[in-house]
C-alpha cells in the first residue's frame, strides 16, 4: 500500500543533489587538511633545518637576556666554550667574559638598545680556563615582548696570529730597505769618497813625485799605506756584511787557540799603534782554546781592535781580556766573555743606542780624523751571534769604551 509523499519531505532527487554537495564539500575539506598537513610539513622541515643551521655553523650563537643571562646557545657555542647547553642555560655571560663586571654589563646594554647592532673585539674564557679572542656582533632583538642580545661569537685567535705575523713581516722589510738603503749609502758615499780621494792623491803623488824630498815621499807614502789599508778594510766589511746577509758564509766551527789568534791581529795593526804610541795588552789566556768560528772570529776581534785605535788618544793603553762564566742554566758548563777596552773619547747613551743599527749612521771621526761607517761593528755583531752569542758595549764620555764578546756554546760535528 503506498502513501503519497508529504510535502515537508524531499524527493529523491534533492536528496541525492543534497548528497552530491555534501561530497565536494568533503573534497574541498579532505584537499584543505591536505594542503595544511603539506604546509605544516614544510614549516616543521624549514624549522628543522633552520635548526640544523644554527647548531652546524662554526660560529657560536648566544641568546643574553638583559641581566646577562643565556637563554639561548647553538651546539658551536657547547664546543667553543666547552661546557653542555644545560651548563651555559645555566650561567651568565660574566663568567665566560673576563673583562665584563655587572656595571660594565648595564653600560653596554644601554649601548645596545642604542645602536642595536654593532661589532666589538674582546676577550672568553673557556670551562678549562684557558682564554681566546673573539670577534662579537652584537644585535638587538624583541621576541614575546622582551629584548635580546643576539650575540655572534667568533673565534679570532688564528686571525690575531696572522696580524702578528703580518707585523713581523712588516718589521722584517722595514729592516730589509733599512739594509738596503744602508749598502747604497756606504758604496755611493761611503766607499766611493775614500775612493776617489785615494785616486786623486795617487794621481797627485805620481805627478809630483820628483818635487818630494825623501822625507816627504815616505810621509806622503805612509798616508797612501794607510788609505789603502781603511779602504780595503771597508771593502773586507762590506763584502763580509753583503755575504752573510745572503747566507754565502758557511758557519765552521774549530778548536782555536784564541790568545794566539789575537796575538796575529796585534801584530797586523802593529804600525798603526806605533803610531799612536797605543799599548796593546793581551790578557787573554795562552792556553785557552774556544771552539768557534776562525774566519768570524778573528774580523769581530780585528774590528773591535780597529775600532779602539781609532777611538783613543796617543800614549793610551788597549786592554783585550777574559773571563769564565758559569751558566747556571747548563752547570757546569762555562760561557767564554771577552772584552776590548780602551781609555778614549768615549760615548754618550744616545751613541750606544744607535750602535749596531744600519738604519743610523753613528760613525764618528777618530782621534786623527780616522774615517769609519759603523759597519764593522754591524758585522761583527752578526757574526757574535752566529754563534749563538752577544756582543754589546759599556761606555761613558771621555772614559772610554768597553766592548764584550759573549759566545755560547757551540758543538764540533
Amino acid at each position: 500500500m503506498s502513501y503519497p509523499m508529504s510535502l515537508g519531505q524531499k524527493s529523491y532527487e534533492a536528496l541525492l543533489e543534497e548528497i552530491k554537495e555534501l561530497e565536494k564539500e568533503n573534497q574541498i575539506l579532505k584537499s584543505t587538511i591536505k594542503t595544511a598537513d603539506i604546509q605544516q610539513t614544510k614549516v616543521s622541515d624549514l624549522l628543522q633545518f633552520t635548526q640544523y643551521s644554527i647548531d652546524s655553523i662554526s660560529d657560536s650563537i648566544l641568546w643574553v637576556d638583559q641581566n646577562g643571562k643565556y637563554i639561548f646557545v647553538n651546539n658551536a657555542a657547547c664546543i667553543n666554550f666547552g661546557y653542555t647547553k644545560e651548563e651555559l642555560l645555566s650561567m651568565t655571560m660574566f663568567q665566560v667574559d673576563p673583562l665584563f663586571t655587572k656595571e660594565i654589563w648595564d653600560a653596554h646594554w644601554k649601548e645596545i638598545l642604542e645602536k642595536k647592532t654593532f661589532t666589538l673585539e674582546t676577550i672568553n674564557k673557556r670551562k678549562d680556563g684557558s682564554l681566546f679572542p673573539i670577534e662579537v656582533t652584537v644585535n638587538l632583538v624583541e621576541y614575546g615582548g622582551k629584548q635580546y642580545n643576539c650575540a655572534i661569537v667568533r673565534d679570532i685567535t688564528e686571525q690575531k696570529l696572522n696580524e702578528a705575523k703580518l707585523k713581523q713581516t712588516a718589521s722584517r722589510l722595514e729592516e730589509v730597505n733599512a739594509t738596503k738603503d744602508k749598502f747604497f749609502s756606504i758604496i755611493a758615499h761611503d766607499l766611493r769618497g775614500p775612493l776617489g780621494t785615494h785616486r786623486e792623491f795617487s794621481k797627485h803623488l805620481s805627478e809630483r813625485i820628483s818635487d818630494f824630498s825623501d822625507a816627504e815621499l815616505e810621509i806622503n807614502l805612509q798616508i797612501l799605506s794607510e788609505s789603502s789599508d781603511n779602504l780595503y778594510s771597508l771593502m773586507e766589511n762590506l763584502l763580509n756584511w753583503a755575504r752573510n746577509q745572503s747566507g754565502h758564509i758557511q758557519f765552521q766551527p774549530v778548536r782555536i787557540h784564541i790568545h794566539s789568534l789575537v796575538e796575529s791581529i796585534i801584530e797586523l795593526l802593529k804600525l798603526s799603534f806605533q803610531k799612536k804610541q797605543i799599548q796593546v795588552q793581551n790578557k787573554i789566556p795562552e792556553t785557552l782554546e774556544i771552539i768557534a768560528d776562525q774566519f768570524m772570529i778573528e774580523t769581530v776581534f780585528r774590528n773591535l781592535l780597529s775600532n779602539a785605535l781609532k777611538y783613543s788618544f796617543q800614549n793610551q793603553t788597549i786592554t783585550i781580556g777574559y773571563e769564565r762564566i758559569r751558566d747556571e742554566a747548563k752547570t757546569p758548563l762555562f760561557t767564554h766573555r771577552f772584552f776590548i777596552k780602551d781609555e778614549g773619547v768615549g760615548m754618550t747613551k744616545d751613541q750606544v743606542g744607535s750602535l749596531f743599527r744600519l738604519d743610523k749612521k753613528v760613525s764618528t771621526l777618530g782621534t786623527n780624523s780616522e774615517k769609519g761607517t759603523g759597519l764593522g761593528l754591524i758585522v761583527s755583531k752578526d757574526f757574535v751571534e752566529k754563534h749563538n752569542g752577544n756582543l754589546w758595549v759599556e761606555s761613558e764620555p771621555k772614559k772610554g769604551s768597553t766592548f764584550f764578546i759573549e759566545l755560547g756554546h757551540i758543538a764540533i760535528e
